[in-house]
């Protein structure tokens, strides 16, 4: 069982001001993950398309 909470206390407003700065950089940091992955997955096709190139000239 929960304790007693209050779920209609009011935030301060530091404490507000604080999660969203903390929600802006979360969001961030999701953006630039997806930019090193789509840079890690044109790399891979790049090195794929290379290898396979390279093969099939040496068979």
């Amino acid at each position: 069982m929960e304790p007693n909470v209050d779920t209609n206390c009011p935030v301060p407003p530091q404490q507000e001001a604080d999660q969203q700065e903390n929600e802006e950089r979360a969001l961030s940091v999701f953006a630039s993950e997806r930019n090193e992955d789509l840079t890690a997955l044109g790399l891979v096709l790049v090195v794929t398309f290379v290898v396979l190139l390279f093969t099939k000239w040496l068979v």
